[in-house]
């Protein structure tokens, strides 16, 4: 049976032998908000997930993910039903908290992996929390272009169909995205 990169999946034994061999703890931090009238609230989290898992399916030995933390800090989109918002001292408490408890069990390398633009100062905060009180090593990321226009920037401004500057929140990248991740949801 092939080994499961996702940490959830493990017994207890497994994650004791898991710290041994010290591979490094993904924990996807996303968001339930609008993503225009045309995708699912879900969209940051489904494009997260997938980056990370696809990620981890690649090098199972080198890498383990949490579940996903589906909620993030969206004040600026409660306009919109369906948006879920969670005060910012409490995602970093959060965010922090998952970390702190993956390193006292002796995991020593965390990323923090955001998948919503506004988490991205919040899982900075939390991964140097996380640091400050366990003495891992842990880091912070935002793998979609949408969040950073610069990740991939030659390959998308040469297939881009939208001007410079149209790469934002529920753009053609995010719906490109997810029309071949999950076109049900579009």
């Amino acid at each position: 049976m092939a080994r499961t990169w996702r940490y959830d999946e493990h017994t207890w034994p497994e994650i004791k032998q898991r710290i041994a061999e010290q591979p490094v703890v993904i924990l996807p931090v996303g968001t339930i908000e609008d993503h225009g009238p045309h995708m699912a609230i879900n969209t940051d989290n489904v494009i997260l997930e997938s980056m990370v898992h696809t990620a981890a399916q690649q090098a199972p030995d080198d890498m383990i993910v949490l579940p996903t933390v589906p909620y993030g800090l969206d004040e600026h989109h409660m306009d919109f039903p369906g948006t879920i918002s969670i005060n910012m001292h409490t995602l970093i408490d959060y965010v922090s908290d998952v970390g702190v408890s993956v390193a006292r069990h002796g995991f020593e390398h965390i990323l923090v992996v955001n998948g919503h633009g506004s988490n991205h100062p919040v899982c900075d905060l939390a991964a140097r929390n996380i640091v400050l009180k366990t003495g891992a090593i842990c880091a912070s990321m935002s793998p979609n272009a949408a969040i950073d226009p610069t990740l991939a920037q030659d390959v998308i401004g040469a297939e881009r169909k939208s001007k410079p500057g149209g790469i934002a929140h529920a753009c053609e990248y995010e719906t490109s995205l997810m029309l071949h991740l999950r076109p049900d949801l579009v």
